[in-house]
């Protein structure tokens, strides 16, 4: 498996050597598999993917020795140097590429059930892409049942008590106590 980082300083430094192997990794073989993240400096959600990206080296050691698998984040002001590649229109954007770059799918329109941009779903995005059934999972993997959580979500249990459905403080309570409590 082949890592890239590319930001404005390391491709700086090297010349262009990162750009040029991310675009034969897309188009000099067809059976590569390319995941990408493109980022922007500054961006909050992207602040929030990065380190969770980053930990995918570290969960998919088992495949390690394909080379056909690259994993690149790239800063949105270089986006512009991957030939044949339509910029993203939003950050982060991450993409699947295949088939010499002729196929090219966004993370946000795959198959897999929860999309939350946490290591478990990038797990299983690429494990989906690359037909590995020996899907190693991270230690918070086991909070999770069919991608779903188990308990817990962004409420804690002592704010959605502390709730007053006879007067919600703005949509969201509304809504929970509309559709969401549990009576």
């Amino acid at each position: 498996m082949v890592f890239l980082h590319i930001d404005t300083k390391n491709y700086k430094d090297n010349n262009e050597k990162l750009i040029k192997q991310l675009n034969h990794s897309i188009h000099g073989n067809k059976n590569n598999k390319v995941f990408i993240l493109y980022y922007m400096e500054g961006c909050g959600p992207c602040n929030a993917t990065k380190p969770e990206w980053s930990k995918i080296k570290n969960v998919l050691k088992h495949l390690e020795n394909n080379n056909n698998i690259a994993i690149v984040d790239i800063d949105q002001v270089l986006s512009n140097k991957i030939k044949g590649q339509d910029s993203p229109n939003g950050f982060p954007t991450m993409r699947f590429i295949t088939n010499g770059g002729k196929t090219v799918e966004n993370y946000e329109d795959s198959n897999i059930d929860t999309k939350d941009r946490t290591i478990d779903s990038f797990v299983l995005w690429i494990n989906s892409k690359t037909n590995d059934n020996n899907v190693k999972k991270s230690k918070t993997m086991k909070h999770h049942r069919g991608g779903k959580r188990i308990n817990g979500g962004k409420w804690s249990r002592k704010y959605k008590r502390s709730i007053n459905c006879r007067r919600p403080r703005g949509f969201s309570q509304k809504q929970y106590c509309k559709y969401g409590r549990k009576k």
